[in-house]
């Protein structure tokens, strides 16, 4: 449920920082404060939560036809004593549809450059999930001396290894959904029988609100990405959390350089909301092993 707002914004922030709002949410009891900001992005407004302090921040990016709530497990973990942040990405959530129709991994990276600008951060560690691992590798190449470390999260790093006649079928078959109906199919599917009861309905619920001509759009984008040697001038830490058996030739750990891989036993795709608390004790080895921050 999303926390009630007692809408407070800053006009100093709204004028260097470019928010068009912002507010404090009341959290339930046990939960961190959280403060709800809109940051202007490349094709609309973000809502975007942030909680906590230090740096490096953790900025945390969801998948395609998620939200922001996908990670509220490990936001609510991480900001009694480090900076989170989360926002939703544009055409997904509480943020506003592409009003350029743009859908593709570079504007979701410039989207990403307006978060971490607009909250003045000015060194981050990037968790991204799924088609947002392509994000993260497209932002961090972009700004190597920002990123602290980067964890992708059962994430993909690339498709050059499927043969193209295999992308193309799939790319005809992401055609085809094309309603909000089709899209519940597809992603109940992905879902499959690990996914915890509370998992699917969050989801499923979050994918209502997908902005329909995202689906293919950013589909395609993901699979035309490349990571080649975008990271050729990162040299900090790298790690994937996967789901155990997911050991594919796009996933993020036999793609991106230097990755290390740890596995989660009994999840589904959405492994950080199927077993959070395994999720937190490889993100909390990985943030204490980089000796800054908190």
């Amino acid at each position: 449920m999303t926390p009630a707002l007692d809408l407070a914004p800053s006009p100093l922030l709204l004028a260097l920082a470019g928010l068009a709002a912002c507010a404090v949410a009341r959290p339930p009891p046990g939960r961190p404060v959280e403060r709800i900001l809109a940051v202007e992005g490349g094709a609309g407004r973000l809502r975007v939560s942030d909680g906590g302090a230090g740096e490096p921040a953790v900025v945390f990016v969801h998948g395609l036809g998620s939200d922001l709530e996908a990670w509220r497990a490990q936001l609510d973990h991480l900001r009694p004593r480090r900076r989170a942040v989360a926002y939703d990405q544009r055409g997904h959530g509480g943020s506003d549809p592409a009003r350029d129709g743009a859908y593709a991994i570079e504007a979701l990276a410039a989207d990403l450059d307006a978060v971490i600008g607009a909250l003045g951060l000015r060194r981050v560690v990037l968790v991204g999930h799924s088609l947002s691992g392509t994000v993260l590798t497209a932002w961090a190449g972009a700004h190597p001396e920002a990123v602290a470390g980067l964890v992708y999260a059962d994430a993909v790093g690339d498709f050059q290894a499927i043969p193209r006649q295999a992308v193309d079928e799939r790319l005809r078959q992401d055609q085809a959904i094309a309603d909000a109906a089709a899209r519940q199919r597809a992603f109940s599917e992905i879902l499959g029988l690990a996914a915890r009861p509370a998992t699917r309905e969050r989801v499923l619920a979050a994918v209502a609100r997908l902005d329909g001509p995202a689906f293919a759009s950013l589909r395609r984008s993901m699979m035309e990405f490349r990571v080649g040697d975008r990271l050729a001038g990162y040299r900090g830490p790298v790690l994937a959390v996967e789901a155990e058996g997911a050991d594919f030739p796009i996933m993020a750990s036999r793609v991106v350089p230097r990755a290390s891989r740890e596995t989660i036993a009994g999840v589904s795709h959405w492994l950080m909301m199927d077993d959070p608390e395994a999720f937190d004790r490889a993100l909390d080895a990985f943030l204490g092993a980089l000796g800054d921050g908190r």
